[in-house]
């Protein structure tokens, strides 16, 4: 088991961006996100991280907690530029390389000649020679493993996690620190007595099959830390969506109707920028207790145009109840046709 699997993720990113163009909030606590009432936070710096803020929060509640912090909008193109110089870095190592996103990215090095830690504390140093920005950096013999450790030491962290330390390292972390474990997997594992990740790896594993399914056997191995899953260079997409949160909270079936278009509009354009066309179309709604429900209806047709999707839509909205008022509507296309599909560069 060769250490070829490093994970890269910025410290961050958004907040450390602008840092960088403004050194002027350099030692500040930055907060970037939506600032209207309704916003949230996408990114924090760590100075304002130690106020209790972190990502997904809702704006007005950072405001409460920090309410001297620099709160700015986010600038998305800047950061797509950015990020695409440290992709650059990037594919002068390997060909392996698997965004999540702007901010970080898997990278396999077993093609590579040279030793896979010397390389990634390289790419580490290059990054912040180049673009100015401080990465951490995790490096193991799976994809696991490696994000695991990149966890570890933050910001400006390097970890390596090898064969021989896996169980050390593993055994005694929460439940919810293994990768796919949600709020709702948690609460289950905990339910039946397993609380750390070596209550796991003890654990029958066909208990665990009989009580959480496939995701039992896939808890199993990543507690013994095993992982499988290859590096995966980005290809056609699975999916293209597009979300709106309403400024005010809705409860007119006509206006929903009316950001339905508009979001059916913005997806066909993306399904042609893309090259693709979908057969599945999605509605997704966010109540205003945040409870979400979706519908879905597949055809035999491909559709691509604003007018087709728009019309699905509209047909599930009607099996979507609309008894509480809405925060969020949704639209995606799916089961898509790949013929076409235009290969365009990563942060197009």
């Amino acid at each position: 088991m060769e250490l070829d699997i490093i994970h890269l993720d910025m410290d961050a990113f958004y907040a450390a961006v602008e840092m960088k163009d403004n050194p002027e909030l350099v030692g500040k606590p930055v907060i970037i996100g939506g600032l209207s009432r309704r916003g949230v936070v996408s990114t924090a710096s760590y100075q304002a991280r130690n106020y209790g803020i972190h990502s997904a929060m809702p704006m007005h509640q950072a405001r409460k907690l920090c309410p001297h912090g620099v709160y700015l909008k986010p600038r998305h193109g800047r950061y797509k530029e950015v990020s695409a110089k440290i992709q650059e870095i990037f594919c002068q190592y390997t060909e392996l390389v698997e965004p999540l996103s702007l901010d970080e990215a898997f990278l396999d090095l077993s093609q590579n000649d040279r030793n896979s830690l010397q390389l990634a504390k390289e790419i580490k140093r290059r990054i912040k020679k180049e673009v100015g920005l401080v990465a951490s950096v995790g490096v193991s013999y799976n994809k696991f493993l490696a994000k695991l450790a990149s966890d570890f030491d933050k910001p400006d962290g390097f970890k390596v996690i090898s064969p021989f330390a896996a169980e050390k390292i593993l055994f005694p972390l929460d439940v919810s620190q293994l990768w796919g474990v949600g709020p709702q997997t948690e609460e289950k594992l905990k339910r039946l007595g397993l609380h750390k990740v070596k209550d796991i790896a003890q654990a029958d594993k066909h208990f665990l099959i009989r009580k959480l399914g496939k995701k039992g056997y896939q808890l199993y191995n990543l507690a013994w830390g095993k992982d499988e899953r290859e590096v995966t260079p980005a290809g056609p997409p699975k999916s293209i969506g597009k979300e709106t949160t309403f400024r005010f909270d809705l409860d007119d079936k006509a206006a929903v109707l009316e950001n339905l278009k508009r979001l059916s509009q913005q997806v066909a354009q993306r399904a042609t920028k893309k090259g693709v066309k979908g057969r599945t179309v999605t509605v997704k709604i966010k109540y205003e207790d945040f409870t979400e429900i979706s519908r879905s209806k597949t055809g035999e047709r491909y559709l691509e145009a604003q007018e087709q999707i728009y019309q699905v839509a509209e047909q599930l909205l009607e099996d979507i109840e609309l008894n509480k008022k809405i925060r969020l509507a949704g639209i995606s296309l799916s089961t898509l046709n790949h013929s076409d599909f235009k290969q365009l560069k990563l942060f197009d």
